[in-house]
């Protein structure tokens, strides 16, 4: 049935599958809040990034469950150029993630605060890496590939295929409104737009979806460092904190995005995506 409907609907199909995944994650959290309630457990002690893990575990089940059901597990296990080579095409992200980890440890630790438990630490991180394995099986994985099949490898089907999966993708962040400020949610929207976009090309230049899987848990685990070493500030403050800047987004990931996808080099997606 999900083969057919991805063959005949792509659209539809990937607009359900991010509707299944984002549906799965707020079941799992509301509950797990009820579980804890239920055995008398004070939420107030309770590890936002510990839950997370267990939400975006089922967000992955979720993904890999979409991605066999429709004969497309092997994206998982699929080398493409292989990982290393596929880091060197994503040298931009890549490098501003190191960048963005000096000016960090540089300027944004504080002097005084004192570091979480270790047990906080690691589920910070664990949930961060979970995140980006979650997100990258749906929005790459599920549905960059079917609008790419869709669309076809030509520059402009490929061009297709980036916008439209970064375009849900960007669209994903809207359940934030449930915990974070809206002109916040509203520029990570854009922000995770044009993130994904790039993504995308990566992914379409590369076929190896771990790149992009460790490009994306980078960078959450970066952008939320003081944060998840210190407790000083949550994931929906943070968010909540976005303003007009980062409508510059638009132009620091969709320029490189078009870079990869130039002409002289837009002929390699060909290589690893063959339908």
């Amino acid at each position: 049935m999900l083969k057919r409907l991805r063959k005949d609907h792509p659209l539809g199909y990937c607009v359900g599958a991010e509707v299944l995944f984002l549906g799965s994650l707020i079941l799992t959290s509301i509950l797990v809040v009820f579980l804890l309630m239920l055995f008398r457990f004070d939420l107030a002690y309770a590890d936002d990034y510990l839950l997370g893990c267990i939400q975006e575990l089922v967000g992955v089940g979720v993904a890999v469950l979409l991605l066999k059901r429709t004969g497309k597990a092997q994206l998982l296990r699929k080398r493409g150029c292989g990982f290393f080579n596929g880091l060197l095409v994503g040298m931009y992200p890549l490098a501003l993630l190191a960048y963005t980890l000096y000016t960090k440890i540089l300027f944004g630790l504080p002097e005084d605060g004192t570091l979480l438990p270790l047990w906080r630490i690691l589920s910070f991180l664990a949930n961060m890496m979970l995140v980006g394995i979650a997100e990258e099986f749906l929005f790459r994985g599920v549905i960059a590939e079917t609008l790419l099949e869709h669309f076809g490898t030509s520059r402009g089907g490929i061009w297709k295929a980036c916008l439209l999966s970064g375009l849900l993708f960007g669209c994903a962040h809207l359940t934030n409104l449930l915990s974070s400020a809206p002109l916040g949610v509203l520029m990570q929207c854009i922000f995770a737009a044009s993130l994904g976009v790039l993504y995308a090309a990566i992914y379409f230049r590369t076929g190896n979806l771990w790149v992009t899987v460790f490009l994306h848990g980078g960078m959450d685990i970066i952008s939320m460092l003081v944060g998840g070493l210190y407790g000083t500030e949550s994931v929906a403050e943070s968010v909540s904190s976005y303003d007009a800047s980062m409508l510059l987004s638009v132009l620091v990931y969709l320029i490189p995005a078009a870079i990869l996808l130039r002409k002289k080099k837009i002929g390699e997606v060909k290589l690893y995506f063959q339908y």
